[in-house]
């Protein structure tokens, strides 16, 4: 593919992807004020009605986006409102003026379900949360500030390194590169999530995540700013809720095993073998199916 056609792609692709849902379900998008300015989010509710259940915030990974995540907020949209937000600077949400620390994007996040009536004694009620990678620190620290806000919580890929290991990713961590005039920076993240991806998945899937990839620009390194800056060993054990950590076993495996035996052994904990990459693609049914036994009981 030259370089003119994957934009060109890339441009008709942004004008005509939306959100599929899974069968019985309702997708919707919206916006929400935050601190950085407006965060943006998916919804999926039962088509039958509202849901008693408790709704689910989910955070996702970066450089990606709530996309990302739409195999499992789709089919967790079957029995429940789910709410899949864009963190700030990723997807479709404004993008801090500065790097942010893992405080105040939790805290953005805090922003955005308290203004859509979230938190005990509100209209809506108390939420649970689940997170991947970047958005399991995000769902972890939301949780720890807000515990009027927070009822359970899911965590899954938790990047526990050590402080030496913090520190060197930052030290070596790409910053502000030059935006390329040939979009190489384009071709390369079309390569890399289009071209290469897993066997059986559609290329329109493929096409809407590396859509939402692309949108960071040389502002992707945000994300995991916050994440090298963290210290999961201060704030992890304080967390009051119930924790269910699910966990395939893909590139955070160890250092979720860790986190769990170190930070959270009082944590149900649960592993998907077998997937080892696009775990929501491949392993949406078996992470739908070991939350909802553990949310609802």
């Amino acid at each position: 593919m030259t370089r003119f056609a994957a934009l060109m792609m890339a441009s008709a692709l942004c004008i005509s992807a939306v959100a599929q849902a899974a069968d019985g379900v309702i997708a919707k998008r919206g916006y929400v004020d935050g601190r950085f300015g407006q965060i943006h989010y998916h919804s999926f509710a039962p088509s039958a009605g509202k849901s008693k259940k408790t709704p689910i915030a989910f955070f996702h990974q970066n450089p990606r986006s709530a996309e990302d995540m739409q195999p499992l907020t789709s089919e967790m949209g079957k029995d429940r409102l789910v709410l899949a937000f864009d963190t700030p600077g990723y997807g479709n949400s404004d993008r801090p003026k500065e790097p942010p620390d893992m405080a105040n994007l939790a805290g953005a996040m805090s922003d955005a379900l308290s203004n859509l009536g979230y938190g005990k004694g509100k209209k809506n009620g108390q939420v649970d949360v689940f997170g991947f990678h970047t958005g399991a620190f995000i769902a972890a620290e939301l949780s720890v500030q807000r515990p009027d806000l927070v009822r359970r919580v899911v965590l899954s890929g938790i990047a526990f390194y050590t402080q030496e290991v913090r520190q060197q990713r930052l030290a070596t961590m790409a910053r502000n590169e030059v935006i390329p005039e040939d979009a190489s920076m384009v071709v390369r993240q079309w390569y890399n999530t289009v071209n290469i991806r897993t066997p059986g998945i559609p290329i329109e899937r493929a096409a809407a995540v590396f859509l939402d990839q692309i949108r960071s620009l040389n502002k992707g390194w945000y994300g995991s700013f916050a994440v090298q800056n963290y210290k999961p060993e201060d704030r992890l054990p304080t967390l009051k809720q119930p924790v269910l950590i699910v966990q395939p076993h893909e590139m955070l495996l160890n250092e979720t095993r860790v986190a769990h035996r170190d930070l959270l052994p009082k944590a149900a904990y649960v592993e998907i073998p077998g997937i080892t990459q696009d775990v929501f693609e491949l392993a949406a049914k078996d992470y739908a199916r070991i939350m909802r036994e553990w949310l609802d009981k």
